[in-house]
């Protein structure tokens, strides 16, 4: 039998070394999770032990702005990890919310539309939601990208050229807000907030006040006094307050405008704080609010979508400190870590992300009730 010619067997080589690559490769990527984006890891599931690692690339969450300037319902938020200075869409980051027929928790590729998308960074935290009223975080406590300014620095712009915070779209109140004036001091003063509804979602260690035009809020707070005591006028107004430990609360009646006043330690005693300083004792950005991005489901909502008005957990607290900060100060994303499910020592497409917390007894592994912050890779 004659022998084959070096070419052939050197083509059969190559044919048997890219098969044994791509073996190899499938096993690897069969090594990543087979759970979906926003579920918490359960003490029999496939991916309890294994190795995580810290990402040395930076990790943001941003957001691609699609249409109205300014962050809004619309927008596609992504957690962006990549070197400093890269400002936008590259593969790898993972879409926390979704776009097109993308779902949340899926990772972006090259070809994709949404890649090399221009991205603006959002000053936000994560945080979870008590509802159960544990000592600890709990497998069914909900977890959310909250932003930290929502109630401070969400502006629209008048027809006068005027800057009002983005709550007072509400018709009812238009007519507060006819001037240039009159905005910049509705701004100083009262916030819009929608009063609490019995809707299905219960906080340990709040509380329900409601004024004499049954405004309803809730508060986690220690009450002085349940009774609201007249306050002044406001614009032709009343205004009622009702004192806690935390906090002052005042109420515009007829509206849903309410100024949350702390009440901050210093040294010559107790004095009252700005509620948007989020430096003080107790602030506004405690409530979920408005576009604020569940990262696990909760009460039939899924993992991924953004908190409308009205939605159950609008409104409702979350618990601080928070988990991961998202802001130049005071950022930590040292909870967000990765499995290298392809094992070359970097965070790439392939990889698995996890919120490390709680921290494993086992150093850098995942651990029950860590959340999957990407779901199966394609």
């Amino acid at each position: 039998m004659s022998k084959e010619p070096s070419h052939i067997r050197t083509a059969y080589a190559l044919e048997w070394i890219c098969l044994a690559a791509s073996l190899i490769l499938l096993i690897e990527l069969g090594c990543c999770s087979e759970y979906p984006f926003g579920t918490k890891v359960l003490p029999t599931d496939a991916d309890v032990g294994r190795p995580i690692y810290g990402i040395s690339s930076e990790v943001s969450v941003d957001y691609w702005d699609t249409g109205t300037p300014g962050y809004d319902e619309n927008d596609p938020v992504y957690l962006h990890i990549a070197p400093q200075g890269c400002i936008v869409t590259r593969s790898g980051d993972v879409r926390l919310t979704s776009f097109e027929d993308h779902p949340a928790g899926s990772k972006i590729k090259p070809q994709d539309d949404d890649s090399d998308k221009p991205l603006t960074p959002l000053a936000a935290t994560i945080n979870y939601l008590n509802l159960h009223g544990s000592q600890a975080y709990d497998l069914e406590d909900p977890v959310y990208v909250h932003r930290s300014n929502c109630n401070c620095d969400d502006k629209i712009t008048c027809q006068d050229g005027s800057e009002v915070p983005h709550a007072y779209q509400n018709p009812n109140l238009k007519n507060l807000y006819q001037n240039k004036e009159a905005a910049s001091n509705v701004k100083d003063d009262f916030k819009e907030r929608l009063p609490y509804r019995d809707r299905g979602i219960f906080v340990i260690g709040a509380g329900c006040i409601t004024y004499t035009d049954n405004y309803k809020l809730l508060i986690s707070d220690q009450f002085i006094d349940s009774v609201p005591e007249v306050a002044g006028m406001w614009r032709g107004l009343s205004v009622e307050v009702i004192h806690g430990l935390k906090a002052d609360y005042y109420h515009v009646l007829g509206t849903w405008l309410m100024k949350i006043s702390p009440v901050k330690i210093c040294d010559d005693g107790y004095s009252n704080q700005d509620a948007c300083s989020c430096n003080n004792a107790f602030s506004a950005t405690q409530f979920i609010c408005t576009n604020d991005i569940r990262l696990s489901c909760v009460n039939g909502f899924a993992a991924g979508t953004k908190v409308v008005n009205f939605d159950p957990d609008q409104n409702k607290f979350v618990e601080y400190p928070a988990i991961v900060s998202f802001y130049k100060k005071g950022t930590d994303t040292t909870r967000i870590r990765y499995f290298d499910a392809n094992g070359d020592g970097v965070y790439d497409y392939p990889d698995d992300v996890y919120l490390d917390f709680p921290e494993s007894d086992m150093a850098c592994s995942v651990a029950v009730n860590n959340l999957r912050l990407s779901g199966p890779v394609s």
